[in-house]
């Protein structure tokens, strides 16, 4: 064995010798999580060893059970990876192949194939009856098998895959590459690792690097768009479901990177996890498209869930971020589309619009039932063109958005190419406050929207990244919260107004939630589009190698329901040990508290209206009216002092510590809750066409436009109030 490091030293003794004293198992805990990669892979061989000799005293077993459990990547040298496929071999199960593939990927050094050949067989051979689930595992591990091995093993599975046509393509395919790139295709896994599984390796491009297997993508899809189409013209009986086998379903999911709703829950859900896997700005605006169709409530669920972590992890993906096409659309922003007398006219300002234009060159509110008629093709390019620029923006806000959690850093030439100078992307970009790093640690703060920037050309390669009120003064915020409202610029998202939390413990869990009572439906309805999870009757989430866990005081299962009490916030590092939250990024640490308190903020009083008049709402309610404010609620009044300016001015209207107070009524911030003298005051705000216009409004939210609808209300028709 290799040379070890004394921490790592200790794990073979402990393994191979008798049980240490008392005080063993935090010392064997803390010695798995500080390994190298080479060890790792040099004490796996004796750890598999260990597990299957049923010999082996209990604390040998815990030992190597860690080791195999350890979070880190490991491995091998030649020497090391022949060790490993001895030990496997030793005592071989059917999914040990999954290890044998993964252990190629991850030598650093040219193997041994006579060593190997003889253990490869067998781990190949033993693998024969579950060859379905292997399989991708069992062909790179065959390659140093020998041909023979190689040939009885693709036998097999050319029976087993009769029924499944795309799978059998893709069979084909792989014989003719080697055991590396079919080790990479097995490590490519619909769910991810197990307990005792390697973390998967780093990303890798998503794209077919041949043009073999670019060929096979599109084979899979034509084939599988062309089973669709004979399916909905009735040529092939509908089953629910089984329009694909689950092997074609795999491949489906390979090939793909995109999703379309498909009569198989199965493929569309498989397709939504490549997406998450690999995300791309087309794939999600399809995966988006995708989920406004789709009619069965748990698909619909799920592709919520996939939806918003794609939108996260396409954060991650800087370049891939920034891959948006121009769609055809000019410098300006505009793109014209000829329909004989009259001409679509697209534009991307601060969002996508269509409008119709006259042989006079004049705007028309409707387009000639003869243009309609005549040019059918192009009209509906120009409404498919606005329903995909649309689609796109979309996708690229949530991206940056996104970035938040995630850290994301722009050079400044690409943030210039592709954000501020793209003739889609500008319209979102200009909108947004943003930090040039003008010298190293050195950062300035601009608005693209408010003209040319303010400083020197900075360099190419300068750092660009999305400004943050947590990183910001207390006399930035307001500054920058004055040039929003005075020059009336609505953000794609909630940004200078965008709440922050700075917790003041320093451990790694924060009691700022705690007994805030919240509606558990309407917490895990949100949770579930915001990609939460339930895990041990906990909500986690996670963010890059972090993950947060809150609870509330019941038991938190799917279709729960009632009230219940919000507990304390934890986080967790990978390995599973606890992160204090002072070694987490401030905009991190503020991301994941402001999801928590979306939850919470959603799951109380004023958006929960089928239950706002029953007995526990109207007492939980009277419990609330002299509570102090949350931070969205602080940051509801903050706008409502810009907006209502001049009735605050002219005395009418005075916002207090917690309500609005306006000739008698008091408006609760944090609920939208109407009393008078204290008894409550219900509000028929007119709707539709009767509405009051709004004014404008610096970020969007149902409560705010709420809060300023009965203001606008009581202050124009000035109701007489129904007790």
């Amino acid at each position: 064995m290799d040379e070890l490091s004394p921490h790592a030293a200790q794990l073979p003794a402990a393994m191979a010798g008798p049980q240490p004293d008392a005080d063993w198992s935090s010392g064997i805990w803390s010695a798995c999580a500080q390994l190298t990669p080479g060890e790792l892979g040099a004490l796996l061989p004796a750890a598999y060893r260990t597990l299957a000799d049923e010999s082996a005293p209990d604390h040998a077993r815990r030992v190597a059970r860690e080791v195999t459990w350890a979070k880190v990547q490991p491995s091998f040298t030649a020497a090391s990876l022949t060790e490993l496929y001895a030990a496997l071999a030793a005592s071989p199960r059917a999914t040990d192949v999954r290890h044998a593939a993964g252990a190629l990927l991850r030598c650093t050094e040219p193997w041994d194939q006579e060593a190997l050949a003889e253990h490869a067989a067998l781990l190949v051979r033993t693998a024969g009856p579950k060859a379905d689930r292997v399989a991708d595992a069992a062909l790179a591990v065959a390659v140093p098998a020998g041909p023979a091995v190689e040939e009885e093993l693709t036998a097999r599975l050319r029976v087993l895959y009769t029924d499944s046509p795309l799978r059998l393509a893709e069979l084909e395919v792989m014989l003719a590459t080697g055991p590396r790139e079919r080790a990479m295709l097995a490590e490519d896994q619909r769910y991810g690792p197990l307990a005792g599984e390697w973390p998967p390796l780093p990303e890798r491009d998503a794209e077919p690097s041949e043009a073999l297997h670019a060929e096979l993508a599109r084979h899979a899809l034509r084939t599988a768009a062309d089973h669709l189409a004979a399916l909905h013209a009735g040529q092939i009986p509908y089953a629910a479901d089984k329009a694909f086998t689950p092997a074609d379903t795999d491949t489906l999911r390979r090939a793909a990177r995109l999703a379309k709703t498909l009569p198989s829950q199965g493929a569309c859900i498989a397709l939504a996890q490549a997406v998450e896997a690999y995300p791309t700005p087309e794939a999600i605006a399809a995966l988006r498209k995708a989920r406004r169709v789709v009619r069965h409530a748990g698909v619909s669920k799920k592709l919520d869930r996939l939806l918003r972590r794609a939108e996260r992890q396409l954060g991650r993906r800087t370049e891939v971020a920034l891959r948006l096409p121009d769609l055809g659309y000019g410098p300006d922003g505009v793109r014209r589309i000829p329909c004989g007398s009259c001409t679509a006219v697209l534009t991307v300002t601060d969002e996508a619009t269509l409008t119709w234009e006259g042989a006079d060159g004049r705007t028309v509110k409707s387009l000639p039932v003869s243009v309609r008629r005549e040019h059918l093709e192009e009209v509906a390019l120009a409404r498919a063109l606005l329903g995909k620029t649309r689609a796109q923006v979309r996708t690229l806000t949530r991206a940056l958005e996104g970035g938040y959690a995630e850290g994301t850093v722009y050079r400044y030439d690409r943030w210039r190419a592709a954000l501020a100078g793209h003739p889609v992307a500008r319209g979102t970009a200009r909108r947004l406050v943003w930090e040039i790093e003008c010298a190293p640690g050195a950062w300035r703060a601009v608005l693209p929207a408010a003209g040319p920037l303010d400083l020197p050309e900075p360099a190419p390669s300068a750092a660009v990244r999305l400004w943050h009120p947590a990183r910001a003064s207390p006399a930035e915020r307001r500054t920058w919260r004055d040039r929003i409202s005075a020059r009336q610029v609505r953000q794609p998202f909630r940004q200078v107004y965008r709440e922050h939390y700075l917790p003041e413990e320093t451990g790694h869990s924060t009691t700022m939630f705690r007994g805030h009572l919240v509606r558990i439906e309407a917490v895990l309805g949100l949770a579930v589009r915001q990609g939460w999870n339930i895990e041990d009757e906990e909500l986690t989430l996670s963010v890059g190698d972090m993950k947060a866990r809150f609870g509330v005081a019941g038991n938190l299962y799917s279709g729960a329901s009632g009230w219940a009490e919000a507990q304390d916030v934890f986080l967790q590092r990978a390995d599973g040990g606890p992160q204090p939250l002072a070694g987490v990024d401030a905009v991190r640490l503020s991301e994941i508290l402001r999801s928590v308190d979306l939850l919470i903020s959603t799951g109380s009083f004023a958006l929960c209206t089928n239950h706002a008049h029953d007995r526990d709402t109207r007492h939980v309610l009277n419990r609330l009216y002299d509570q102090p404010l949350g931070r969205t609620a602080r940051l509801r009044r903050a706008a409502l002092r810009r907006v209502l300016a001049e009735h605050i001015a002219s005395g009418r209207i005075e916002l207090g510590d917690r309500h609005l107070h306006l000739d008698g009524y008091d408006i609760h911030l944090a609920t939208g809750r109407v009393t008078r003298e204290g008894d409550p005051v219900d509000i028929d705000l007119p709707t539709g066409r009767r509405a009051v216009p709004l004014p404008f409004l610096p970020y969007d939210e149902a409560l705010l436009e709420r809060v300023v609808h009965t203001v606008n209300h009581l202050l124009e028709k000035a109701p007489v109030p129904r007790r």
